[in-house]
């Protein structure tokens, strides 16, 4: 039985010689493409905003992110559903690191409110670190900040 799904298997590519099997080109449908958004919104006149961000395996950016810049990368979600990126931020004194994607419904695992967007917005303000929502309670489709981790 095993062997005669092999051969099939086998067959088949032969008989589609422009099927690309690479998913670093691009999505499939069991793995969809989502977008991540770092966005300074610090206030001018303050200390530049210094961000690192990587995942296991890929080294995303280390660079100063200007006053409303967005530092911003897309990936495929891999099958296992195992993605996680991070980001490290320095501001002055200040400094922390947090998760900016590790869950394909709420961005994060401790998030509040699924995300139906494929996309994880973030802005980095003086009282902290926000994701941007959608609310759709009581038939208000809006979207919203929400304040998600401080500054350490």
């Amino acid at each position: 039985m095993a062997l005669s799904f092999i051969k099939i298997f086998f067959l088949l590519l032969l008989i589609t010689p422009n099927l690309d099997l690479s998913l670093a080109k691009k999505c499939s449908f069991f793995t969809p493409k989502y977008e991540i958004h770092v966005i300074n919104k610090l206030r001018i006149n303050n200390p530049q905003l210094r961000v690192h961000c990587a995942s296991k395996d890929d080294e995303i950016a280390d660079k100063y992110v200007a006053i409303d810049e967005d530092l911003h990368w897309s990936f495929c979600e891999s099958f296992v559903l195992k993605t996680l990126y991070f980001c490290h931020f320095w501001w002055g004194p200040k400094n922390t690191s947090i998760t900016v994607f590790d869950d394909i419904t709420f961005c994060i695992h401790h998030g509040k409110y699924e995300n139906l967007l494929r996309y994880c917005k973030w802005e980095v303000r003086e009282d902290g670190f926000y994701l941007e929502q959608y609310n759709t309670t009581a038939g208000n489709k809006t979207y919203f900040m929400d304040h998600e981790s401080d500054w350490s």
